[in-house]
């Protein structure tokens, strides 16, 4: 029924002109997969120094945190403005947050270092 041409299935030489551009597309298709993989090996790279830098950072962090004497509690003075009545507090690592009411009657967020022993900001809370 159908028979298959041995002229089908030789390959002919294509002719100078084609030879040139199928030459120009196999160079281009080399040069992107090259640019592929380094930009692959570049992002992998990238994240594999991010977590590994994330985890020394966080071993450190733990460490400062951590060093509290064995035979006595840290003591400190948070010495907040005359007048202000404290509504909430928060602790964030080494810092506390006071929220509450100054003497005037506006909102403020006071955050107090305990590593340095002082205030580090005093935040007044408007509404708009």
């Amino acid at each position: 029924m159908s028979k298959i041409n041995d002229d089908d299935l030789d390959e002919k030489p294509l002719d100078p002109e084609m030879e040139k551009v199928r030459r120009k597309m196999v160079r281009l298709l080399a040069v992107s997969i090259g640019i592929m993989f380094i930009g692959l090996m570049t992002v992998l790279g990238a994240l594999v120094y991010k977590f590994t830098r994330a985890d020394d950072s966080g071993a450190q962090v733990a460490a400062s945190s951590a060093s509290v004497p064995s035979d006595a509690p840290i003591e400190g003075v948070a010495a907040l403005p005359a007048g202000f009545t404290v509504e909430n507090v928060t602790l964030d690592g080494n810092r506390i947050g006071f929220y509450g009411r100054a003497s005037d009657g506006s909102m403020r967020l006071i955050i107090h270092d305990i590593s340095v022993g002082r205030l580090v900001s005093d935040i007044v809370v408007i509404n708009r």
